[in-house]
């Protein structure tokens, strides 16, 4: 045989609740608000549930009975428990920061950069997940996004969330020293670096939008030249020899100051500055002013402009 409830509802606790600390139907009915009606018909159910009566209506003011001055102490101090714990709860959760980016911008430049994070706010327990995808927000996915956004891309931010924008950097291309040397003298232009090797994430776009910048034509075929589908890896093909990588300080400057790496220049015509897209960094709208995000955010604005 199935036990009878032992608790009454949340609603008629609320309500209840509501009228202790109000110190009437109305002004609990604007507390919670409700219609007074749905107060009163709760708080007649409440009596009818513990079987006694919890509010005196013989002089008018409706004030509790000394069962009700007792049960209201009791449920109004369970409620502060329970806003208690969830607000323990809330903040153990805003002080925990899980974070998508990008593959490359994650390996090249945030990861290094963590550690003074977390020396600056070592309340802040903080997990980096590289990936391929942004996450889905709605599920709560990841507390924030960091993404590489072309500009010719879909500009609208996902439902519910917001972005702002860190940084367009320019691109530029960039190989070993080894590899520059074995091509001295034939780079006269950007028109010469069709027929030579060059490297590619997952597609030819990025190179074709960076030869648009420049002025250049291209044939509607596929440009040759391995895939490697990670900037970071792509920037290790290039530091190895194998061929011409498109990169910006987010990615490389780090490589071009430890010669590494070097930005190509031609010997006739300089190449125009080039900014095919920006970082973004996208939060859902509920979570952006939360501590933590506010402040992780905030340190990644003054880390990118630096």
């Amino acid at each position: 045989m199935k036990a009878s409830r032992s608790v009454p509802s949340l609603a008629m606790l609320r309500a209840f609740e509501a009228f202790g600390r109000a110190g009437g139907i109305r002004k609990a009915a604007q507390l919670l608000k409700v219609d007074h009606a749905v107060v009163s018909r709760h708080l007649s159910a409440l009596e009818a549930f513990v079987g006694t009566g919890l509010i005196d209506r013989s002089n008018g003011t409706r004030s509790l009975t000394p069962d009700g001055v007792e049960y209201h102490r009791r449920i109004s101090a369970a409620f502060q428990d329970i806003s208690n714990a969830t607000l323990m709860l809330r903040k153990r959760h805003d002080q925990q920061l899980l974070i998508w980016c990008s593959p490359g911008l994650a390996y090249h430049w945030l990861s290094p950069r963590l550690v003074d994070f977390s020396l600056a706010h070592p309340d802040i327990a903080f997990e980096l997940r590289p990936m391929d995808y942004a996450p889905d927000m709605s599920i709560n996915e990841a507390d924030a996004d960091i993404r590489y956004v072309r500009h010719n891309a879909d500009t609208v931010p996902p439902k519910d969330c917001r972005w702002i924008e860190l940084a367009a950097p320019p691109i530029y291309p960039v190989a070993s020293p080894a590899f520059a040397e074995s091509i001295a003298g034939k780079l006269r232009d950007a028109q010469d670096l069709q027929s030579m090797r060059l490297l590619h994430e997952e597609s030819d776009l990025e190179w074709r939008l960076w030869f648009e910048t420049q002025g250049v034509r291209l044939p509607d075929s596929t440009m040759a030249g391995p895939r490697l589908w990670h900037a970071h890896v792509l920037l290790d093909a290039a530091m190895s020899g194998q061929g011409i990588a498109l990169a910006n300080d987010f990615l490389a400057r780090n490589e071009r100051l430890s010669g590494q790496l070097v930005a190509l220049q031609p010997t006739e015509t300089p190449f125009k500055p080039a900014s095919i897209g920006s970082y973004r960094f996208t939060a859902r709208t509920d979570r952006w002013h939360s501590n933590a995000l506010a402040r992780f955010r905030n340190w990644l604005i003054r880390e990118a402009k630096e």
